[in-house]
């Protein structure tokens, strides 16, 4: 019997550390997603700061 209860603390240790990378894995993919909006963002504004600086050239 002592060996079933250390087995079960073990899928216990497991399972809650499963879920600490899933929420790690659910963080990041939101934090990619947030850079990948300000770098289209930053991208438009590139843009159109060169297309300023060409119409005054032309």
């Amino acid at each position: 019997m002592d060996e079933l209860s250390k087995l079960e603390e073990k899928i216990d240790r497991i399972i809650k550390l499963i879920n600490e990378l899933k929420q790690k894995v659910e963080d990041l993919e939101e934090e990619n997603s947030q850079l990948k909006d300000q770098s289209k963002e930053i991208k438009t504004r590139v843009d159109g700061l060169i297309e300023k600086v060409d119409n005054l050239m032309i």
